[in-house]
């Protein structure tokens, strides 16, 4: 039985104007990572991009039940060093910018509490909702508040009846992990104060376009975000863009700032400023995305000769990163022979596989006992803290391979 289904429409718009660009054929879930007496039950799904040619959203065609990508989600924010004092900072703004004494923060898809916490150390009255279950166990042992569902507006009903009306809600790489986007917005526009500010991170697709992040590609991510489409989005609601501003996490991700149209905060320079940018690139036209699709097919080439040349050479090779862009990677470049082992930091995929083959995901502990000759950063997104954190490695010779934007070796 099938237990998927494939878009006719545009998230967004509803037009069916829409042309894909890219095929990525069978592909795992990125976030599967099943323990190796599970992989009878994994299953394959097809996985295709396509481009809206009425307001320009990036998104894949193939829906698949968020009960299915969500409940059992392996992804902590806090592992990351540089993602929690990301979000300790991006709390410190929020309050400064927006927040009094008695202020409400609601936050959907709040994964481990990685910025719930700095909020509520900063006495902020906050409530997450993250719906896989054993993500929102490890936010509540950290004391916070955290309904275990979906973002909508039947929850949004019961979280103003028991709570209030928010001056924040804050979605952190959650606001492309929709498929009926309309569902949350509906609750955003409800559980708002008049007043109140909507803030949310997402990768920006300028970043997925010019750095070849095809990695970022995968089916828990419905959606790949432009300025000109959101605007499309927010204009439904009644809502408008007033400010915008890059961030450096996931390799190129932009923080965006939205109030209700009866709102009074100025528009900032930056929104025309980047929207202008974008439209200079094309992304509003197809042709981009067509050239998108041989230039990943270029890298594809570039690495596997990498590879091959070392194990020619008899080097053992690791990864690095048990994240989705290493699934991705692994599975679309079809390198599972190349790699031995991945190395992460995070309890919840340790003694897992990688998603699509039967790479053993260990402790990143182990990489001096272990000593690969080489490791394949598949979170080169963490570059500068993974090779602070692996100076013995790379001193006893190990040497580290960046995927993408370039293949190439790092010494």
């Amino acid at each position: 039985m099938k237990n998927y289904n494939l878009r006719k429409n545009c998230r967004i718009c509803f037009s069916k104007k829409i042309s894909k660009f890219l095929n990525f054929g069978s592909m795992p879930l990125a976030g599967g990572f099943l323990k190796k007496k599970d992989l009878i039950k994994e299953k394959l799904y097809p996985l295709s991009v396509v481009f809206c040619r009425s307001c320009s959203e990036v998104q894949i065609l193939e829906n698949i039940p968020s009960k299915i990508l969500f409940k059992d989600y392996r992804f902590t924010s806090s592992t990351t060093k540089t993602l929690s004092n990301h979000f300790v900072e991006y709390a410190k703004d929020m309050k400064k910018k927006f927040l009094k004494k008695d202020s409400f923060v609601v936050e959907f898809g709040s994964n481990d509490g990685v910025l719930l916490k700095p909020f509520n150390d900063l006495g902020v009255n906050v409530v997450g909702v993250e719906p896989a279950l054993n993500i929102a166990k490890i936010a509540r042992k950290k004391g916070l508040t955290i309904f275990n569902d979906f973002f909508n507006l039947k929850l949004t009903k019961k979280i103003k009846k028991k709570f209030n009306h928010a001056d924040l809600i804050c979605a952190n790489n959650v606001f492309a992990h929709m498929d009926n986007i309309h569902e949350p917005m509906k609750g955003i526009k409800f559980l708002l104060k008049d007043d109140g500010v909507f803030v949310f991170e997402v990768h920006y697709l300028v970043n997925l376009l010019k750095q070849y992040q095809f990695d970022m590609i995968y089916h828990e991510h419905f959606m790949y975000h432009s300025l000109i489409a959101l605007e499309t989005l927010f204009r439904k609601y009644q809502m408008k863009i007033f400010d915008v501003k890059r961030v450096k996490t996931h390799s190129g991700s932009i923080r965006v700032f939205v109030q209700n149209f009866s709102g009074k905060r100025k528009e900032s320079l930056n929104v025309r400023k980047m929207i202008k940018e974008e439209k200079k690139m094309g992304i509003n036209k197809i042709n981009i995305y067509e050239k998108f699709n041989t230039q990943i097919n270029n890298k594809k080439r570039k690495l596997i000769e990498i590879l091959k040349r070392l194990k020619k050479q008899k080097k053992i090779i690791a990864g690095y990163g048990a994240s989705g862009r290493a699934t991705m990677i692994i599975n679309y470049y079809k390198i599972e022979n190349f790699v031995d082992y991945v190395f992460d930091a995070s309890n919840e995929r340790i003694g897992r596989i990688i998603p699509g083959t039967k790479i053993p995901i260990i402790n990143s502990n182990n990489i001096n006992k272990k000593k690969p000759d080489y490791a394949i950063m598949f979170a080169y997104n963490y570059k500068k803290e993974i090779i602070d954190k692996e100076k013995k490695f790379i001193q006893s010779g190990g040497k580290f391979i960046i995927p993408l934007p370039e293949p190439k070796i790092i010494n």
